[in-house]
């Protein structure tokens, strides 16, 4: 749902003069197989053992209950993200200029609350204009 969401914003992001990038946990065999399912014309980039949201420090572990409530679902993020742990990264979405200086950020620690795709872009056409 959220990748569809941003699929849908994406030509307003590169008529913008910006680019939109997904991080995730997932392996790449399960991103390229969503990629290619949902016709994303974005980037999907695989954050192995979230190295990268560690340094962001969005990183949380699932609590026991979740993990069993997960697996009952048959969701396995020790198969999908070679994650044994149950981490995972907190929904972020950042707007990021060209020099690298993060000009938007958008995080809630609550990871069932994920960013709104056209506050970012709001946000995104605030920067440029």
């Amino acid at each position: 749902m959220e990748l569809e969401a941003l699929q849908q914003i994406h030509p307003e992001v590169q008529a913008a003069g910006a680019e939109l990038v997904v991080i995730t946990p997932e392996l790449e065999r399960y991103t390229r197989a969503m990629h290619k399912k949902l016709n994303l014309t974005f980037d999907i980039l695989t954050d192995l053992h979230l190295k990268i949201a560690e340094q962001f420090r969005l990183v949380f572990t699932l609590p026991d209950y979740l993990r069993e409530l997960y697996k009952s679902f048959g969701s396995t993020l020790d198969r999908f993200n070679d994650e044994p742990e149950y981490r995972l990264p907190m929904p972020a979405r950042y707007v990021i200029d060209q020099e690298g200086i993060i000009r938007a950020a958008d995080v809630d620690a609550d990871y069932t609350i994920r960013p709104e795709p056209s506050e970012t872009l709001r946000q995104l056409r605030a920067r440029v204009s």
